[in-house]
């Protein structure tokens, strides 16, 4: 047999050029799919479903080379992130406000939260001022947003099943997200995520401009500079 001339050193070695030779080859076709996305935004807006096939195919193999060289567990779903909310910004942005379905996870509660869970709509909050929930929710309150604090993904996949949006804007932890965009898609709607800053599944935390940037997307510039004023943020026009 073919494989008997090799030592085992010999096929420990073969191994690590195997794995440097596919870590190679999915760079280039991560760089490809960047250059192409790229050249697709020049020349208008890309399918949201063809993004997200493309992130598919890449994302369980660049996971897995990650974690054989030891890069950051988050790397690869923050590039992802990031790529999928530049892609997607311009189609959410012609969305009218009233069609958006905003998905808040219930971790950001406080300890001490005094909102009841619903089965129908989530936690009720009472914007009691303890968590950034109650802010958030005064925001898309006054912009016509639906907003849910959902305990679970199987309860946002039944949201929007049952109040069927034109896109949506989950709030989550990194691999959370990546979920979120996936069930997005077979809903055919266009998706964009906010990380959270702070995690540990318990009081976690946003940064505002993150939301935002996504949240007000296509919404008129004096109500933006006035929203980023309330909330302490920076303003720069887009």
């Amino acid at each position: 047999m073919l494989f008997n001339i090799f030592t085992e050193a010999e096929f420990e070695l073969l191994g690590k050029f195997l794995i440097i030779l596919i870590f190679v080859f999915i760079i280039i076709v991560f760089f490809s799919l960047i250059i192409l996305v790229r050249f697709m935004k020049k020349k208008g807006s890309v399918p949201p479903n063809l993004l997200l096939y493309l992130i598919q195919i890449l994302y369980g193999p660049l996971s897995v080379v990650a974690d054989l060289f030891s890069i950051e567990p988050d790397t690869i779903d923050k590039i992802f992130l990031k790529l999928n909310n530049s892609v997607t910004y311009g189609d959410l942005a012609k969305i009218d406000p009233r069609d958006r379905l905003i998905l808040l996870p219930q971790c950001m509660r406080s300890i001490d939260c005094p909102a009841k869970l619903s089965s129908v709509d989530g936690f009720k909050c009472k914007e009691c001022g303890k968590c950034q929930i109650g802010a958030i929710k005064s925001l898309c309150d006054s912009l016509n947003m639906k907003l849910f604090i959902v305990p679970g993904g199987s309860f946002a996949k039944r949201i929007m099943k049952v109040h069927r949006p034109k896109a949506v804007i989950g709030v989550a932890c990194f691999n959370e997200l990546y979920e979120g965009i996936v069930n997005a898609s077979l809903f055919e709607l266009p998706s964009m995520g906010v990380s959270l800053t702070k995690t540990g599944c318990v009081e976690t935390e946003l940064d505002y401009n993150d939301l935002l940037h996504v949240l007000l997307a296509g919404i008129d510039e004096d109500i933006k500079m006035k929203v980023y004023e309330e909330f302490g943020c920076p303003y720069t026009q887009s």
